[in-house]
């Protein structure tokens, strides 16, 4: 019967310092020579790293500062020599131990610098945050080189992605100010948005001029205009282009499916589930009230552009009684609001999708908890008659005058 042979696979635990030390002196690319002024280097080293993260007075601090020099040395060493332990031991060889540890200290604190995400913000250099970084990778949770080289390639990808949106910003002609703390793929996003619609003057949408852009693809006589977008390209640098057509394709492919889905009205792409996804200018020039009347004209016709608690309320206990929705209420009208309550209830759910429907979509939540929490819980107090005692409704009437906008005279 045949032995089944295993091979055993060995793992190097030493640090890259470590090995490269060794295959230095294997090599003799390490001298005696070499080695004494290593030996040398070392203790400034570790003194200079345990005074910047504590006490050179403490042990326990000086052990601490030996792994981080360490760490800092091979993270440099691997790096620069790509892995490679022969020009690794040259480079011990003809450099001081010391620039090795300045070196790998100099990358961590270029990643540090470099966005973890893509707000477009002032970054501010934070010497305790850096301080905390390099502490943590070089002793908690030491880094390796192929951990340290995906960071850094995510993170440039980041500050790519921002600059080319600060770009695109300069392009359209958008301060610091107006897009500061929005992300790098809002800007993108609205920017091809822009482009992708081509009417002059360009320039990142407001609200009102965002719900015109949607409306305008959704249009079945719409036709992309690229005039503009390719006037862009001329002018961009190579990887700004570059980036340009990628995000073009990108959202002619993934985001303008959604923009002319008839599922999801305009504004949602401002509010709600849907928000977050595009910038859009603040403006001191939109009238009070032109966005909502543009994206809810139906509510300002049944509205009359009334918006007081009375108008309102009025208008809640017509649709919740069955009656046709206005913000006026006849004497006879409160009559038959008491009626059809008395008899059936108020119809909750109706007021609750007619605010759905119609309602602009800022105050969705706010007239929901009028209406669920504060009119109809009263209202189904006052205009009841448990007691049956109330026939020619002196309660209910008089409840109804002062709490809707009314138009008869008198008590009730």
């Amino acid at each position: 019967m045949a032995i089944p042979q295993h091979s055993i696979a060995t793992v190097d635990g030493r640090s890259f310092f470590e090995q490269t030390l060794a295959y230095g002196v294997e090599q003799s690319i390490l001298t005696e020579h070499h080695l004494k002024q290593i030996k040398a280097d070392g203790p400034k080293g570790i003194v200079q790293i345990a005074n910047h993260f504590g006490t050179a007075y403490l042990h326990t601090s000086l052990e601490t500062a030996a792994t981080r020099m360490v760490n800092l040395i091979s993270l440099y060493l691997e790096d620069k020599s790509d892995s490679n332990l022969l020009v690794a031991a040259h480079s011990l060889r003809d450099n001081s131990l010391l620039s090795h540890s300045r070196g790998g200290s100099e990358m961590l604190k270029r990643l540090n610098a470099l966005p973890l995400d893509t707000h477009l913000m002032k970054r501010q250099a934070d010497p305790a945050e850096e301080k905390r970084f390099i502490d943590d990778l070089t002793f908690a949770s030491p880094i390796s080189l192929s951990e340290y080289r995906q960071m850094l390639s995510t993170r440039l990808e980041t500050q790519k992605l921002i600059d080319f949106a600060t770009w695109i910003a300069k392009q359209l002609k958008s301060s610091f100010k107006e897009y500061e703390d929005y992300t790098a793929e809002e800007i993108i996003s609205s920017a091809m948005l822009v482009w992708y619609v081509g009417k002059e003057p360009l320039g990142f949408p407001t609200k009102s001029d965002f719900v015109k852009l949607v409306t305008s693809v959704r249009k079945t006589s719409f036709k992309p205009q690229k005039t503009q977008f390719n006037s862009a390209l001329t002018a961009a640098p190579d990887d700004f282009r570059k980036l340009a057509e990628s995000s073009m394709e990108h959202f002619v492919k993934a985001n303008l499916p959604t923009l002319k889905s008839s599922q999801y009205e305009p504004v949602e792409f401002l509010f709600g589930d849907q928000a977050g996804l595009y910038f859009v200018r603040e403006s001191l020039e939109e009238e009070v009230g032109g966005f909502d009347q543009l994206v809810s004209k139906e509510w300002v016709r049944v509205t009359k552009g009334q918006s007081d608690n009375a108008s309102i309320a009025t208008l809640f206990l017509l649709i919740a009684t069955g009656h046709p929705p206005k913000v006026t209420l006849l004497k006879k009208e409160a009559t038959s609001i008491i009626h059809q309550f008395r008899n059936k209830g108020f119809d909750a759910n109706a007021v609750s999708q007619f605010i759905e429907e119609l309602a602009p979509f800022e105050q969705r939540s706010e007239l929901k908890a009028m209406w669920l929490e504060d009119l109809m819980p009263e209202a189904e107090i006052y205009l009841a008659d448990p007691d049956e005692d109330d026939t020619y409704m002196e309660r209910a009437l008089p409840y109804l005058k002062r709490t809707c906008s009314s138009t008869w005279k008198g008590r009730g």
